[in-house]
């Protein structure tokens, strides 16, 4: 028995999906239909040559005959209309999607008699498991992020500490702020290839939520957590790290923080490998955190504590399968994922530790391979 064709529409710009199917770069929605293990992409007079010389699909298609064959079936000229044209010509009256899978388009083409059958995220669930020419690719990827880490750390190193004890840099007129800092990592990245997005420069108070970009000034003492992750322009993959700073001499509070923190992102990395269980990895870094006092919950309305998941794949997609949470979901050899344990409270701010790591048979690769170190002088 043949397996049901396949269907997506998107741009692959922005849909991991398409991309990781189509091996090509395109803005604007197009159309790919899987049959019988065959790929075939129909795409624009804009795009279709440049398709033919570089794509991976097997069968590249020029849309405009399609689209005047939609017309003339009374399907319409949408991309659902000439997607629908050409399921018909096939013979083909029933396609799988992914689960994102625009909801116009699904209406049009159920409208026009075609059944959907929707997959529970991604088309492709084997873009978990990394090639070693993805693994390449995204350690590529974290070796940029890794230089940008250090090129912030410099800065950093590089700053001093005015009497107001808010830092100021011989490159910054005036007093330092997040968007400074975060201007060095992504002038860094876009330099080299890389394009960074929403860069975490986070200080103090502004640390204790995890994914406020940070926008206040860089004082002294205080945390600082720079989380970084762009992607590659030249493929698509991501890379993806996390570190935490003190400019200046960290409170002894705020160093037990940063040192449980540390202990659970090593319980966590010591226990990646081939056949783990992401909720058993979770629950142990939690109950590290919670024999050595640090509370977990809602404090005066606001989450405090570890309460976001300790990793997630990543890929073409910055957060993809695996996850390493309370989905207990199980960790294969060629899963690349992160390990981000943190701890958060808004009287002390944020500490949080990111390393990206290649599951293995017995245990993990760390593509990140760079230090931890709290304090900056």
């Amino acid at each position: 028995m043949s397996e049901p064709a396949s269907l997506l529409i998107a741009g692959s710009e922005h849909d991991a999906d398409m991309l990781y199917i189509s091996g090509l770069f395109v803005p604007d929605p197009f159309i790919v239909i899987g049959i019988n293990g065959a790929w075939h992409g129909l795409l624009s007079p804009l795009e279709v040559d440049r398709a033919r010389k570089t794509s991976r699909l097997d069968h590249i298609h020029l849309d405009t005959a399609w689209r005047e064959m939609a017309a003339t079936q009374g399907f319409g000229n949408s991309l659902a209309g000439i997607a629908a044209a050409f399921l018909r010509n096939h013979d083909i009256h029933a396609v799988r999607v992914p689960g994102s899978f625009p909801l116009q388009y699904a209406d049009q083409l159920r409208g026009l008699g075609f059944e959907l059958q929707a997959a529970q995220g991604t088309l492709f669930p084997q873009r978990a498991i990394k090639s070693e020419i993805e693994i390449a690719q995204l350690a590529k990827a974290e070796r940029l992020t890794r230089q940008a880490m250090a090129a912030a750390e410099s800065f950093l190193a590089e700053a001093s500490i005015g009497d107001d004890g808010v830092l100021r840099h011989k490159d910054v007129a005036g007093r330092v702020k997040s968007a400074h800092l975060r201007a060095v990592i992504e002038t860094f990245l876009i330099s080299r290839g890389a394009i960074p997005s929403h860069t975490i420069v986070a200080c103090g108070r502004e640390a204790s939520d995890p994914h406020q970009i940070g926008s206040g000034y860089l004082k002294a003492h205080q945390p600082i957590i720079v989380d970084i992750f762009p992607r590659l322009v030249s493929s698509g993959y991501w890379g993806d790290m996390t570190r935490t700073f003190v400019k200046g001499r960290a409170s002894s509070e705020l160093r037990k923080l940063y040192l449980t923190v540390r202990q659970g992102q090593d319980i966590g990395l010591s226990m990646v490998c081939d056949g783990a269980s992401g909720l058993n990895i979770h629950r142990a870094i939690q109950a590290h955190f919670s024999k050595q006092g640090f509370f977990t919950g809602t404090r005066r309305g606001k989450q405090v504590g570890f309460f976001h998941g300790t990793g997630h794949g990543v890929g073409l997609d910055v957060h993809e399968s695996p996850r390493i949470s309370v989905r207990d979901d199980t960790l294969k050899s060629g899963h690349v994922v992160t390990v981000e344990p943190g701890l958060y409270y808004p009287d002390i701010g944020g500490v949080r530790l990111e390393d990206l790591v290649v599951v293995r048979k017995d245990g993990c690769d760390n593509l990140t391979r760079f230090r931890r170190k709290l304090e900056i002088s």
